[in-house]
């Protein structure tokens, strides 16, 4: 079950991400370490966060660019265009597939680079909101959160 509010990840691991962007925050190794013991059937945790982080990078780029669910074709057409064109949206997607190859690469259970890789994209999150220096990490990541439980 995927959308595109959870950029084609399931709710499942869309929260299974936000936890380990939250223990990664509070660097709870704990916490941590029981995420990245994931099934035979689950991303890695490292890959899981950074694919998390695209998705949280898409979502609010085009929020910040005015994506509404009510555009017609023309419209957004328009906005990825008017995307296409901004060093900053750029910029955000260069760094959003560096972080996919670093988590596709890193062993499943290294717990360093996975808080290294949920740290950039808890900074790259920051970084797009009205006032980064005071944006709360953990208020930011439920808001998150009920996007992925609220549109399944």
């Amino acid at each position: 079950m995927t959308d595109g509010m959870t950029g084609g990840l399931t709710v499942d691991e869309a929260l299974r991400a936000l936890a380990a962007l939250e223990a990664a925050w509070k660097d709870d190794d704990e916490a941590l370490s029981a995420l990245s013991a994931g099934g035979p059937d689950e991303r890695t945790l490292p890959a899981l966060v950074a694919a998390y982080g695209e998705h949280a990078m898409d979502t609010l780029m085009a929020l910040a660019f005015g994506l509404r669910s009510t555009m017609s074709d023309e419209e957004i057409a328009e906005l990825s265009d008017a995307v296409s064109a901004n060093i900053g949206a750029r910029m955000s997607a260069l760094l959003t597939r560096a972080l996919k190859v670093w988590g596709a690469v890193a062993p499943p259970d290294d717990l360093v680079v996975t808080k290294a890789i949920a740290h950039v994209v808890i900074d790259a999150m920051r970084a797009v909101t009205e006032d980064p220096n005071k944006t709360e990490v953990l208020p930011l990541l439920a808001t998150f959160r009920s996007y992925a439980l609220n549109n399944p």
